[in-house]
């Protein structure tokens, strides 16, 4: 799926004992919503995983506007690429609800990378998904309506994000906007507007109390 959500979880692919010989070397940090977890330029001091609730990887767009990248959802691994390529880090991460993550210090991260032969191939594994899905991507921005591209994103945000399942409706726990979804497509806000009201009107989508609710998941999927 060509979502705004990620949960690519590689230290789940590990054998047993190699994810528990990372586990034993992380610690836990709990982040309020709104809180950086990494900020753009910083050294790669460590490699994150979700543990609970979301965060968001954003852009600085040239207007000074932040755009989400991607929304990481419990069990993502994520800042290793900084990490091994001893760069700092191109983007910033923001606590989108409280959330708690699990961090391997940069250190500890090359001592475990160099004892146990499976973390690098479980990693080029990683990247070479993550190229696959970049190019999906662009594909998708090129031959597909906005309205598809937006549905496609609720869609990702009720598979990983959403809460409250009643039959085929679900609510979204992550709070995102009209212009968030407007930055992340590169489109005006009113373009995104447009193509909501059709969901709404469709009876797939609405909001109540700021939180977007997904009202019949099999219309979303069959327009996505």
């Amino acid at each position: 799926m060509n979502g705004i959500t990620s949960d690519e979880n590689w230290i789940a692919e590990l054998p047993p004992t190699v994810a528990a010989a990372i586990r034993e070397r992380m610690t836990t940090l709990d982040f309020a919503a709104g809180e950086p977890l990494k900020r753009a330029g910083e050294s790669p001091s460590r490699m994150h995983q979700m543990e609970s609730g979301y965060v968001k990887l954003v852009g600085l767009l040239e207007d000074g506007r932040q755009s989400i990248i991607t929304i990481y959802s419990p069990g993502n691994c994520f800042s290793e690429t900084a990490v091994i390529a001893r760069r700092p880090y191109h983007h910033t991460t923001l606590a989108m609800t409280d959330c708690r993550v699990r961090v391997l210090s940069a250190e500890d991260f090359w001592a475990l990378y160099r004892t146990h032969p499976e973390i690098p191939e479980a990693l080029c594994r990683k990247f070479a998904g993550s190229i696959s899905r970049q190019m999906a991507s662009r594909d998708m921005r090129a031959n597909h309506r906005l309205g598809k591209r937006i549905a496609i994103l609720f869609e990702s945000l009720a598979q990983r994000c959403g809460e409250a399942r009643v039959g085929q409706s679900c609510t979204i726990r992550v709070p995102i906007t009209q212009s968030d979804i407007g930055d992340h497509f590169d489109v005006t806000r009113q373009s995104v507007q447009r193509e909501i009201s059709a969901l709404k009107a469709a009876g797939i989508l609405d909001k109540h109390m700021g939180r977007w609710i997904i009202r019949d998941l099999g219309k979303l999927s069959r327009v996505a």
